[in-house]
């Protein structure tokens, strides 16, 4: 997790210290040049001054810049932090103070008198050392003022003392120098300091952005791990209860037993209802849903939908009315009319008087499908929001009846994913218009593409061979095992391969099929019991895997073996389908098939 951002306090602090570290940075630079041009001044002071004395003066300054340059190497490795920044600045102050008083003395003592010339000159060497000390301690103002005021009131005042009109000129022009300069250096200081603020105030937002982006996040994947963990607990029993259920099929019940297992059977697939939802939005954020786009006219498509719901809507005395053209895009039929069924199915729940008109238009370089009802409407405000996982506006007792609130958020996900564009408009107590446009495809160019025929249903012999079943669920295994007894298999189960492979001792028929659940317990996965019996008998046996959860990693996990896979709650019928189909296609010519 990212710290805090920091107080304003300690943000002054840093600036201090950026302001120290600049003038570290350029101390060398100014030391010698300020050595440099003492050397100079000496030259030009030692006309009309004794030799002596300005080699004593030369002498001291070279000294204290001996001095500066010591304690500049001491430092020049250990930049000033926060906590010393204000103690390196009163130092930088007072050496560069020190350093303008010395210019000053020089300055007093040395004055060329009577040789304007050399006065010229030695004002603009004193100037030249202003502006130099100027741009390399501008991020402190005080050092500046400590090095500049002495400087030029030496100047401004030998000059005066001088009297000459030439003298008096060169007062006036310093004082004018003077005030520019301390003009120009307050604002270079003020742009310096409103960048280094302006810096910190912008990590300080970073900061403060990418902690709220890591809670976001963190509350995202709390959410996703819930939902993930509760669908996978939720799924153990549901799954039991329908194999359970399956196996109980098999059983001659009385007329009560049958009502009871009708009202069983009723409600488990309503929570398989719920759990596919889920599933199918988990696996669109793991990206596990691929695209196969196929040119196709969406007209046939809708007509069947719409003959569908009709009986629906005629249950609630709705009208169900459509205008369809031929349409034609490239898209994946059979996502798109899993976002086409999701709209209208929508729009009739939702509509209690009038009814749902579906239109269905192809344009120069668009097609256009619309589906309007006479419903509620939604508040401008919370039109987003039906766009959500779990949200039903108007079913705030959350009636199953109603729906789950899922239907929209795979809509929303599944346009995004065919490059779809949906948009809604609606007016409470008006209705609502869902529209989707998609990019048309000429007509001679698209072809309806031909669905796979349902496959013939498949009956088992008598003895249809020995399945491995591994759980750590005892229920499931229960019911598992009554269930495929019925079916005339032979079953061994276990809750893992520790437990399996003693009781296949003995066993010389080699297993039909593995059907494993794909989370066991420790770190075991349906995918190393499989490849683990597969090299026991050296012999490619065919596999399901089975998994409750919903999670996008899981998932991935989960599919990446390449056996089939299916999704508790698993219904006795579909269970049946796939264990026929893998077999089928591992060993056909020992298939059992009608």
């Amino acid at each position: 997790m990212s710290q805090p951002a920091v107080a304003p306090a300690s943000r002054e602090a840093r600036v201090l210290a950026d302001q120290a570290n600049s003038i570290q940075g350029n101390i060398f630079q100014l030391i010698g040049g300020n050595a440099i041009t003492a050397v100079v001044a000496a030259w030009i002071m030692v006309d009309p001054a004794p030799l002596s004395q300005v080699l004593v003066w030369l002498g001291v300054q070279l000294a204290f810049a001996a001095l500066s340059l010591a304690q500049a190497l001491r430092t020049r490795h250990r930049p000033a932090t926060p906590r010393n920044a204000a103690r390196r600045l009163r130092g930088n102050t007072v050496g560069i103070g020190v350093s303008g008083a010395l210019w000053a003395i020089g300055v007093v003592v040395f004055w060329p008198s009577g040789r304007l010339d050399m006065q010229l000159l030695l004002c603009i060497v004193i100037m030249g050392s202003v502006t130099a000390v100027l741009h390399s301690v501008s991020g402190w103002l005080p050092a500046f003022y400590a090095f500049f005021f002495p400087c030029t009131t030496s100047v401004v005042l030998a000059s005066l003392w001088e009297g000459s009109a030439a003298n008096i000129a060169f007062a006036i022009t310093t004082t004018i120098y003077g005030a520019t300069s301390t003009r120009f250096a307050a604002r270079l200081n003020g742009t310096l300091l409103e960048s280094l603020r302006s810096r910190y105030e912008i990590a300080e937002l970073a900061a403060d952005l990418k902690v709220e982006k890591e809670r976001a996040e963190e509350a995202s994947q709390a959410k996703s791990r819930f939902l993930a963990a509760a669908s996978h607990d939720l799924r153990q029993p549901v799954h039991a209860l329908s194999l359970f259920v399956g196996a109980l099929r098999q059983e001659p019940p009385g007329p009560g037993a049958e009502r009871m297992i009708d009202r069983i059977e009723s409600t488990v697939g309503t929570m398989g209802t719920l759990f596919n939802a889920l599933l199918d939005i988990s696996k669109l954020d793991a990206g596990m849903v691929g695209v196969e786009s196929l040119p196709c006219n969406l007209r046939p498509l809708l007509e069947r939908i719409c003959a569908e719901e009709s009986a629906v809507a005629k249950e609630k005395g709705l009208a169900l009315r459509t205008s369809l053209f031929d349409a034609f895009t490239a898209t994946d039929p059979v996502l798109f009319e899993r976002v086409a069924r999701n709209l209208i199915v929508n729009a009739l729940r939702y509509t209690e008087r009038g009814g749902v008109l579906v239109t269905l238009r192809q344009r120069a370089r668009e097609v256009v499908l619309r589906v309007v009802d006479t419903g509620i409407g939604i508040e401008a405000a919370r039109q987003e929001e039906v766009f959500h996982e779990f949200v039903q506006l108007h079913n705030p007792e959350r009636d199953r009846n109603k729906g789950l609130g899922l239907g929209l958020a795979i809509v929303r996900r599944l346009t995004e994913l065919l490059g779809m564009r949906l948009a809604l408009r609606s007016r409470p107590g008006r209705g609502s218009s869902f529209t989707l446009r998609m990019d048309a495809l000429a007509e001679a160019a698209a072809a309806v593409p031909n669905l796979p025929a349902a496959a013939p249903a498949a009956r088992l012999d008598a003895d249809a061979g020995l399945v491995l079943v591994v759980d750590d669920d005892a229920d499931i295994r229960v019911g598992m095992r009554s269930l495929l007894a019925g079916w005339g298999y032979a079953v061994i189960d276990a809750s893992g391969i520790a437990d399996l492979l003693p009781q296949l001792r003995g066993v010389r028929q080699v297993p039909r099929l593995i059907v494993s659940d794909y989370r066991l317990r420790g770190d075991e996965t349906g995918h190393r019991v499989v490849e683990r019996l597969r090299h026991e008998y050296n012999e490619d046996i065919p596999a399901i895997i089975i998994t409750g959860d919903t999670a996008p990693a899981r998932l991935r996990e989960a599919a990446a073996g390449g056996h089939a896979l299916l999704h508790k709650p698993v219904q006795p019928q579909q269970l049946r389908e796939t264990m026929l189909s893998v077999m089928a296609a591992a060993a056909p010519d020992h298939a059992t098939a009608a």
